[in-house]
């Protein structure tokens, strides 16, 4: 892949780098229709050896908008591995209460989205399980985007749970747990009360965090 960025953006690529398995960006210093026309016939190639599309950012746009997305690029940040190139990544860093804010509207959407699945599910058990199911990967997102918050970045979900919000920590870690179970999910229905109040304090513990 970073071979194909470079036939096509040739000196004006930066740099590629890897931030998970099958996950990368590009920087480059300009980005135009024609380049991007190029890389669509690229695309396939790319998804057949397990790869996904790459981001793809002008060094001035990755600039200025690190405030518009904190949580994403912060994570580019902590877990690259460079592929070519030098990122820009020098003096770059994430203003801590932009993440705050980021990992609040994250919390409350989160909450609220649970609560209008609750509704939605209209009292069947088995559409009330599947979307507490659902709701296990950005559970698991959003304690991880909590964690590098508070300066434990790369703390597992659970582990992070049971220090910062331990009466909490036993229906969270349940919850994450439904991620490689998923027929655990019947069993936490009557739980779901629960469930939410532990979201509501997560939350809350947002709303309040100070560095």
């Amino acid at each position: 892949m970073a071979g194909d960025l470079a036939r096509v953006f040739g000196d004006r690529l930066v740099s590629v780098v890897a931030y998970a398995r099958t996950r990368s960006a590009a920087f480059t210093r300009s980005l135009t229709a024609a380049d991007l026309e190029a890389l669509s016939v690229l695309a396939d190639t790319w998804h057949r050896a397990g790869l996904e599309t790459p981001l793809l950012l002008t060094v001035d746009e990755f600039e200025r908008s690190l405030d518009a997305f904190p949580i994403e690029y912060q994570a580019i940040i902590d877990r690259h591995l460079v592929i070519t190139g030098t990122p820009p990544f020098a003096g770059v860093r994430v203003a801590v209460e932009q993440l705050r804010r980021a990992c609040e509207a994250q919390a409350k959407g989160h909450l609220i989205h649970l609560r209008q699945g609750w509704v939605d599910a209209g009292g069947h058990s088995e559409e009330l399980s599947r979307r507490i199911v659902a709701s296990a990967l950005p559970l698991h997102v959003l304690l991880s985007h909590v964690a590098n918050l508070a300066g434990r970045a790369g703390e597992d979900p659970e582990t992070f749970a049971a220090t910062e919000f331990g009466p909490d920590a036993e229906i969270l870690r349940a919850i994450l747990a439904l991620e490689e179970h998923p027929e655990g999910a019947p069993a936490l229905l009557d739980r779901l009360p629960d469930y939410l109040a532990a979201c509501e304090r997560v939350w809350a513990f947002l709303d309040g965090w100070q560095a």
